[in-house]
């Protein structure tokens, strides 16, 4: 696996280029710290913050509960990115909802 899909030396940082990820961490409030773009013109995004090791986790590890209108946002956003538009800022509704995550049980 190649060094740059590694969590960098700080333990509060994620490199990703998993356009799914990158909306699920900005959805449930994560910062999107810079976007990298390598020599192939491949963008990778540096989310930081407490919790984004273990919002990471309940990515990979089960369903989760969010708010998808606040993630359809999050995916356009993120997508303007990879496109190399500049998004405006983040909605109202990124702005001032507390995070709430919840997984769901398998049935």
């Amino acid at each position: 696996m190649s060094k740059k899909y590694l969590p960098s030396s700080q333990p509060a940082t994620i490199i990703t280029n998993d356009l799914y990820l990158a909306a699920f961490l900005h959805c449930v409030g994560c910062t999107l710290d810079h976007v990298e773009q390598n020599e192939r013109r491949r963008k990778s995004f540096v989310f930081i913050g407490e919790r984004v090791q273990e919002l990471r986790e309940a990515y990979r590890n089960g369903p989760v509960k969010l708010d998808m209108r606040s993630f359809r946002e999050s995916l356009f956003y993120i997508r303007r990115l990879m496109d190399g538009e500049n998004p405006e800022q983040r909605s109202v509704s990124h702005e001032s909802r507390s995070i709430c995550l919840q997984s769901v049980a398998h049935a």
